[in-house]
Order: C-alpha cells, then sequence, then structure tokens
C-alpha cells in the first residue's frame, strides 16, 4: 500500500532541484526542533529510469523536471528509505477525450478554503505541470513527514495546489495551499483521529531515531 500527494503549480515551474532542497530542509528542520530535537537532517536526490537501468546524479542547480521515463528518488542521509515523484502533465486528453482537465476538476469539486480557484486553476493549465510524491508502507516516521513537507515547499516555490485523496492525509483539508498544509500536517492536535494517533506515532518515532 502506497500514498500519495500532488502538487499543482499554478504561477511557475522554473523552480530548481536546490531551491526544493533548501526549502524542504529549513522546514522539516523547523518542525524537528519544534519538537525538541536539536539534530538536522539532510536531503539527498537522484533520477532514476523507472526500469532501473540508470541513476543520474544532478546539479542543485538544474531544474526541477525530469522524463516521464524517470523519478526523482529522495532520501534522507544517514535514514532507510525515501520517496519516489514524478513530474507529469495535468492534461489527461488521453485517458479522457471530452474533460482533459479531468485532474483539475475534482479539486474545483472538493474545494473549500482556496480564494480565487478557478483563476488559479486557470493559470495551472497554462502550465500543464504536475508533481506526484509516493511513500510507500513501512517507511520510517522521518519520511512520512518529509515527503510531506517537500511537496509543502514546492507548492510554497510555486504557488502550487496540494491534493490527495488515497488516505496520505485527511481528504476534507483538500485542496489546500503550503500555508494551511504546514499549519496542520503531522499536529495531532489538529487531525482526526486517525491521522492523530499516526502521525504522533511518528513523531516518537522520529524523537526515538534523531535524540
Amino acid at each position: 500500500m502506497s500514498t500519495t500527494f500532488k502538487v499543482f503549480p499554478t504561477t511557475t515551474i522554473d523552480i530548481s532541484f536546490g531551491q526544493v532542497i533548501n526549502t524542504s530542509e529549513r522546514h522539516i528542520n523547523h518542525f524537528l526542533k519544534r519538537i525538541g530535537l536539536s539534530k538536522t537532517i539532510k536531503l539527498k536526490v537522484n533520477i532514476h529510469d523507472n526500469d532501473e537501468t540508470y541513476i543520474k546524479n544532478i546539479q542543485l542547480d538544474s531544474k526541477f523536471e525530469w522524463e516521464n521515463n524517470e523519478y526523482a528518488w529522495f532520501s534522507i542521509e544517514g535514514t532507510v528509505g525515501g520517496t519516489d515523484a514524478y513530474c507529469e502533465e495535468i492534461n489527461g486528453s488521453d485517458i479522457d477525450p471530452e474533460h482533459p482537465w479531468w485532474k483539475l476538476e475534482i479539486l474545483e469539486e472538493n474545494n473549500n478554503s482556496i480564494q480565487n480557484f478557478r483563476e488559479k486553476l486557470g493559470k495551472a493549465k497554462l502550465l500543464n505541470r504536475y508533481w506526484q510524491f509516493r511513500r510507500s508502507a513501512g517507511q520510517p516516521g522521518i519520511i512520512a513527514l518529509s515527503y510531506g513537507y517537500i511537496c509543502a515547499s514546492i507548492a510554497e516555490l510555486s504557488d502550487g495546489i496540494l491534493w490527495t485523496d488515497d488516505g496520505a492525509w485527511d481528504i476534507k483539508r483538500f485542496p489546500a495551499v503550503s500555508s494551511e498544509f504546514f499549519d496542520w500536517y503531522f499536529q495531532p492536535d489538529k487531525a482526526t483521529t486517525y491521522d492523530a494517533d499516526w502521525s504522533k506515532e511518528c513523531i516518537d518515532s522520529i524523537k526515538k531515531e534523531f535524540f
């Protein structure tokens, strides 16, 4: 079993791997400090072919994109596991020619908090890009925290809209912008019972790993 977060940029896709890494580390390390930990994490990333025929190192100043037959693998130095990320087009005319923007229509149907939403979706269509991050079951708590925070950091850099509907977090919270996400993701006191219990267990495991 796995869960995913998607990020739909609305103002730019011209961001770099370095910006994503630096912004994500800042937010993750701030969270660690807030729960009483002085240790910090360092993110690593490389590009894999989907068939695992090659692995490519990337330059941090290179654009945050990769090919359809590839995925980006984000991990943390000294920690097992990681999260795989995919860079795809929003337009899904190959699946539904009559409703090529069905991915965005789902967001609009569920929006409760984001202002000027149709305008944002119009901008997202022009960019025709989204990123998806996947976390497989059994990953360490720090990975569960980090894959969400990486996505929120990308949303912060691109004025993106965050979405999930597969159990990564309470679907009633989505779609969301980065500031909302940082306010309640991995915050047990702001979560439903299941998410509260799960995130608390993850936080306890992070404290044991990084104490």
